[in-house]
């Protein structure tokens, strides 16, 4: 046989689990530039109306929590928002554990409207409130934001008890939305909001003798990993806000979002039913601890969008398609009352204040609210201010002035 006839050395073949192993190490390294890519992208470049980094964190106490010591931009459709949290882990000033002598401390406790990351961080309502505080003469006054999204009145009565109290507040603002707050309590009906996502919550359910049993927060798995990532990579936060709005399987309430059940008119069915009374257990509880602790505790309802727009029948109607026949957005406030008068619960309702600022300065849609979103705009949490020192004022809750006053030079 010549040189030119001989056939080539064979090469050896991998094996199939060589291959696989070969295979499996490719696609991880792949997917690892992947996201180092999208990581330096999601630093660099641009995102239009949406932009943003982590500020919040799992909780094991409450279920969630701000991160400490942040300030990130947070834009999202029409709105600009920053935000910036002190050392205790609150969007607010720097504040001392300790009370200053002399000092009076208005905590004001709530969700996501109090929070407030829809707009800069002197314009949330907490702030406001302590300005115009000042402007009429109360100088010693701090008006602190203990404030979380998405939190109820079970996970608010938490953090009064794990942290609110440690700062001495003389007053104790619980500030209530008649909506997602009832459905914040429940066990049953928060997960349906949610659909396939996991919640991290507290709750108190009703046993069969009427009594309230307690369910912490679940740890989460592979916690300390996960936070990490949660905390410090862009991608990782952008990855789960895309994954929140994933719901396949979403429940419907008379052919809405089951966030409209709260405002079912009567009958209720048992879960709506057992929500209101556990937020009606919880909010008695809070006010006994507070008054406990020596401090005054005052519940402030906000207005709902149907309070203030005249026409929210036909917006609803454009936007669903239909106003259910035992749809009442006005219901729950009688419930609130019911639930303060009965168990001795100091309640005030912000939504007069807010019409009748609406109709002095005839203000159109979207009035105290942002046009892409639901939430407070600026003029919203001035106009909010404006009615809590006044109920404040009206009430009797607040210390001898410090100074002379400053009212004529305020803005009404």
């Amino acid at each position: 046989m010549t040189v030119a006839q001989q056939s080539p050395p064979k090469r050896a073949s991998m094996t199939w689990g060589k291959q696989a192993a070969f295979i499996a190490i490719s696609n991880v390294f792949a997917l690892l530039m992947l996201a180092c890519l999208g990581e330096i992208a999601l630093r660099l470049l641009p995102l239009g109306k949406y932009r943003s980094a982590p500020f919040r964190q799992y909780d094991p106490v409450i279920g969630i929590s701000l991160i400490p010591n942040m300030h990130v931009n947070h834009a999202r459709g029409c709105f600009q928002g920053e935000v910036s949290t002190n050392r205790w882990g609150m969007r607010d000033r720097d504040r001392t554990l300790e009370k200053p002598p002399g000092d009076f401390r208005i905590a004001m406790i709530g969700d996501s409207v109090v929070e407030a990351v829809h707009v800069k961080p002197d314009q949330v309502v907490n702030i406001r409130t302590e300005e115009r505080l000042r402007q009429l003469g109360y100088s010693n006054v701090e008006v602190m934001n203990f404030a979380v999204e998405g939190i109820g009145t079970t996970q608010e009565l938490l953090l009064y008890k794990e942290k609110v109290r440690q700062f001495h507040p003389d007053l104790v603002l619980l500030m209530f939305t008649a909506t997602n707050d009832i459905l914040n309590n429940s066990s049953t009906l928060q997960p349906k909001i949610y659909g396939i996502h996991h919640w991290f919550a507290p709750y108190y359910d009703l046993a069969p003798d009427g009594k309230l049993v307690f369910t912490p927060v679940e740890p989460r798995h592979l916690n300390r990993l996960r936070s990490y990532f949660e905390r410090h990579s862009v991608l990782v936060y952008y990855l789960e806000r895309v994954w929140l709005k994933v719901n396949l399987f979403p429940y419907k309430w008379q052919g809405l979002p089951i966030d409209f059940e709260t405002y079912e008119d009567d009958p209720m069915d048992n879960e709506l039913k057992q929500a209101w009374q556990v937020t009606g257990k919880v909010l008695t509880i809070m006010n006994d601890t507070v008054n406990a602790d020596g401090s005054k505790f005052l519940v402030l309802v906000w207005p709902l969008p149907y309070d203030i727009d005249p026409d929210w029948r036909q917006r609803m109607m454009k936007q669903y398609g239909t106003v259910p026949a035992s749809f009442n957005p006005f219901r729950s406030a009688e419930r609130l009352q019911a639930i303060a008068d009965s168990n001795h619960i100091p309640m005030e309702f912000l939504a007069p204040y807010a019409q009748a600022y609406r109709d002095q300065r005839h203000l159109q849609w979207p009035y105290f609210s942002l046009p892409c979103d639901t939430h407070l705009n600026a003029l919203g949490h001035e106009e909010s201010a404006e009615a809590i020192t006044e109920i404040l004022e009206k009430r009797n809750l607040l210390p001898a002035q410090t100074q002379q006053s400053t009212k004529s030079n305020l803005v009404n």
